[in-house]
């Protein structure tokens, strides 16, 4: 769609509270779209039952993630709900966005320090679109996040608290999604993938 029409190609960044659908949404429109790839996140956390390794995110231990933090790698990182860490390695982004779309889904804070990075480095500037995913509420959120699989509720607490700080920052997205359904979601995303390609230069 993107690349075949010889727009640039863009990192199309998702965001939102944790169990608002922001990795639904990035698996379908790569399964939907042509010249879409997901970014891979590399994680310090554990696995769920339904997930592998290099398919839906990189499970690093922490010895391998400070050794690949001393080395550089990462296009930015951050600690989730004081527990775990997560980042983006450069490698998954500067070596393929030359030739397909990326699409990614990471929290506000990784919005902010990918931002700052694409100011310091060329191949990204330019080509970032953000869209924020937004709840219709926080007990909305709560029922998803408590739909996902056993919680504690103090990790629910802890989440439902980071979400009212990411919440704030809607505002600053290029895009704002207000989540309903699976399906209506999928729409409002390609009708903004759509407005956000064709501001895009030749590429």
């Amino acid at each position: 769609m993107a690349a075949s029409d010889h727009a640039q190609t863009v990192l199309l960044i998702l965001a939102g509270p944790a169990g608002v659908g922001k990795s639904t949404l990035c698996d379908r429109l790569v399964a939907s779209v042509p010249h879409f790839e997901r970014v891979i996140t590399a994680t310090t956390r554990p696995p769920r039952p339904n997930e592998e390794n290099g398919r839906d995110y990189y499970f690093l231990s922490e010895e391998e993630f400070d050794r690949r933090l001393v080395a550089g790698d990462f296009l930015e990182w951050a600690r989730i709900h004081q527990k775990q860490r997560s980042g983006i390695l450069k490698s998954t982004v500067l070596a393929r966005l030359p030739h397909t779309n990326l699409v990614m889904n990471i929290d506000v804070q990784g919005v902010r320090t990918l931002r700052a990075a694409a100011a310091r480095e060329p191949l990204l500037s330019g080509r970032l679109v953000t869209m924020f995913v937004a709840p219709d509420s926080l007990d909305v959120l709560r029922q998803r996040m408590l739909g996902r699989g056993p919680i504690s509720e103090d990790e629910l607490q802890r989440r439902l608290h980071s979400a009212e700080f990411e919440l704030a920052e809607r505002n600053a997205y290029d895009y704002v999604i207000h989540s309903s359904t699976k399906e209506q979601d999928f729409r409002a995303l390609l009708a903004y993938w759509e407005q956000a390609r064709r501001k895009q230069p030749a590429g």
